[in-house]
C-alpha cells in the first residue's frame, strides 16, 4: 500500500517540480506586487541561465514584496543533491514567471533573524523550524540584466 501512495505522489506531481528555461513574456516587474498578486500564488523561478533550472513555489507577499521559502532541509549534510536554494545563494538571478509575464529578478537570502522568525509564524510555523532560507525578489535593472530581450 505504502508503494502505491508514493507511485500516485510521484505521478500527480506533489511539491516543487523541476524543470528547465521558462518561457513567456519579460515585463518590468511592478512597483507593488499587488497589482498583479493577491496574498500568494504558485510561480515559477529560474536559475542558473548557462544551465537552467526551474522550479515550482509559493510566492507570497509580505510588506509588499515577493518572497519565497525554502524546504527546511537547504544545510542537512544529508540532502541528497544541491538544493535549488543553495543554487540560488551562489547565484541570486533568477527569472519569476506568474502566469504567463516573466521577471528578471534577484533573490536576496533573508537574514535578519526577527524578520524571518515573524514571516514563518505568519506563514503557520509555531515554533519555527531552523533551516527553513526565505528569499526576497528585488528588481534588476535591463542594464544589471545584461539582456535585451522579448521573451525567454
Amino acid at each position: 500500500m505504502r508503494i502505491l501512495i508514493i507511485i500516485f505522489l510521484l505521478v500527480s506531481g506533489c511539491g516543487p517540480v523541476p524543470g528547465g528555461k521558462l518561457e513567456g513574456s519579460l515585463v518590468q516587474a511592478p512597483e507593488n506586487w499587488r497589482d498583479i498578486l493577491a496574498d500568494k500564488a504558485i510561480c515559477e523561478v529560474e536559475s542558473r541561465p548557462n544551465k537552467p533550472h526551474s522550479i515550482q513555489l509559493e510566492c507570497f507577499l509580505y510588506q509588499e514584496a515577493l518572497y519565497v521559502q525554502s524546504h527546511r532541509w537547504v544545510n542537512a549534510s544529508w540532502w541528497p543533491t544541491t538544493s535549488w536554494a543553495k543554487i540560488w545563494m551562489s547565484h541570486p538571478e533568477v527569472t519569476v514567471r506568474i502566469g504567463s509575464s516573466l521577471f528578471d529578478l534577484r533573490a536576496i537570502t533573508v537574514t535578519d533573524k526577527a524578520q524571518r522568525l515573524t514571516m514563518l509564524k505568519l506563514r503557520g510555523y509555531d515554533p519555527v523550524p531552523e533551516g527553513i532560507v526565505l528569499f526576497r525578489f528585488d528588481s534588476v535593472t535591463e542594464e544589471e540584466s545584461g539582456e535585451e530581450r522579448t521573451s525567454k
